[in-house]
């Protein structure tokens, strides 16, 4: 029943001892332990990229980037059961993969979380690193965005995030050397969390400064953040996205302190809330479909689309559904047809304008648990932080039964949670969130509730 909930693991003995005993004796009896492997889910898709009709009339190829599992490849029949996806991941030293751009069927780019920026020609069969020269390397290796100019040798664009060297870098030679841009009017530690550009305009959403504008595609910037209300000092913003007319008309997510639109390309923003629930937060970018049309998923809120903009937003689909609610990205393949759902359990699809989906499986690929904390009296008996908070009875059994969701009052996803304890009481509970911040049980886990009062920044992960 819970098959979801990621990949678990646990040291087993013959015999079935203590923790603490388990714990103290570990490195002296190690050939008499083992890794068991416990559940395995679909991983957290990141990003989705897809060629229709490829490769024969009425089918979908699919790539799709995983934050848990590496890059992986599917085509889609239109029958889900013959829908298997294959590992494309050769040559990726790290399984984080936030980002994909396909250039065509052979030709894509993989931005990593700590490895840097990839290529493939072959369809993604294997992947080589882009990562610069000694002399001019790429500074920060995780990659956060990426754009490109159809060139020969290309040049590429991307966003970085890291305490130093942190920032925007251009190479016009496919990846061989990088300069770091606008060293004199971007901060060295400025976290990049997306990267758009119309022109010679280009828009930078960071984690901590806010916005930043270019007008030299990128040679210096400016802040841009006339109008956005900074929850608590604490500019987080998130995905840009143009509607491609000019002046251009822009939105941004700003957590804590919701959507803003922009109708004067970024001179200034105004709130775009209107349909949307208060406290919003997004786990993914907005994705565009038109001009107008865009989509943004909400953390346990489902996915909400504007048709104009951002003046008005709607709950869009089934607002119920447990895809829904932990979706990070939505991509279009027909408009007003065909969506994908790049979720943190996986791939869907829906053909009804998210009335009903089906799951692409993707087989016994890699889940993901952030953290676990044994229980004091019942070591047996774990939590674990997945997409929800989950106790597990008996970590040495099937978590097919005695696992159960603790999430009653918890308004946020734990994907990149860690729950703690009190060894004092041991009623007491804890768990972080990735956008909601803290939230503290009395009573086991049957419930939680938030404890944020004077935090300046919720998110934790």
């Amino acid at each position: 029943m819970y098959a979801e909930y990621h990949r678990i693991f646990c040291a087993c003995t013959k015999h079935t001892k203590p923790l603490a005993f388990l714990l103290l004796t570990a490195f002296a009896h190690n050939a008499l332990a083992q890794w068991t492997y416990r559940v395995a889910p679909d991983p957290t898709i990141r990003s989705i990229s897809f060629f229709i009709n490829t490769p024969a009339s009425g089918s979908t190829t699919l790539f799709v980037s995983t934050l848990t599992d590496g890059m992986y490849k599917v085509i889609d029949t239109g029958v889900s059961a013959t829908s298997t996806f294959q590992k494309i991941s050769n040559g990726l030293p790290i399984v984080q993969v936030r980002l994909h751009t396909s250039i065509d069927i052979n030709t894509m780019y993989a931005g990593t979380d700590g490895a840097g920026l990839f290529k493939s020609i072959d369809g993604g069969a294997n992947w080589l690193p882009l990562n610069g020269s000694v002399a001019m390397p790429l500074g920060c290796s995780n990659v956060r965005s990426f754009n490109f100019d159809v060139t020969v040798p290309r040049t590429l664009i991307v966003g970085t995030s890291c305490r130093n060297n942190s920032g925007f870098y251009k190479s016009t030679d496919d990846g061989l050397n990088w300069s770091r841009l606008g060293n004199a009017t971007l901060p060295d530690d400025v976290g990049v969390s997306a990267l758009n550009r119309s022109g010679n305009t280009y828009f930078l959403a960071s984690n901590n400064y806010g916005i930043f504008k270019s007008v030299d595609a990128g040679t210096t910037w400016a802040a841009a953040n006339t109008g956005i209300t900074a929850p608590n000092g604490t500019l987080n913003a998130f995905n840009t996205q143009f509607n491609g007319t000019a002046p251009a008309n822009l939105l941004t997510y700003i957590h804590g302190s919701g959507m803003y639109r922009s109708t004067d390309t970024g001179v200034t923003w105004t709130p775009s809330n209107v349909g949307l629930p208060i406290g919003l937060a997004a786990l993914g970018g907005i994705a565009r479909e038109s001009s107008l049309v865009m989509y943004v998923g909400l953390d346990k809120q489902g996915v909400y689309r504007t048709i104009d903009g951002g003046v008005n937003w709607a709950a869009w689909g089934n607002t119920s559904g447990e895809v829904l609610r932990y979706s990070r990205t939505v991509a279009t393949v027909a408009a007003g047809s065909t969506y994908y759902f790049g979720t943190l359990t996986g791939l869907a699809k829906t053909t009804d304008n998210a009335n009903t989906h089906v799951i692409v499986g993707m087989g016994d690929s890699g889940g993901r648990i952030n953290a676990i904390a044994h229980d004091r009296d019942t070591p047996a008996r774990a939590y674990v932080t997945a997409r929800d908070l989950v106790r597990i009875d008996n970590v040495y059994g099937d978590c097919s039964t005695g696992c159960s969701p603790l999430e009653t009052g918890i308004t946020g996803t734990t994907f990149e949670g860690v729950p703690y304890q009190d060894q004092l009481n041991p009623a007491i509970l804890y768990v972080t969130t990735s956008n909601r911040g803290i939230f503290k049980s009395t009573d086991g886990g049957v419930s939680f509730a938030a404890i944020n009062s004077g935090a300046g920044n919720t998110i934790v992960s």
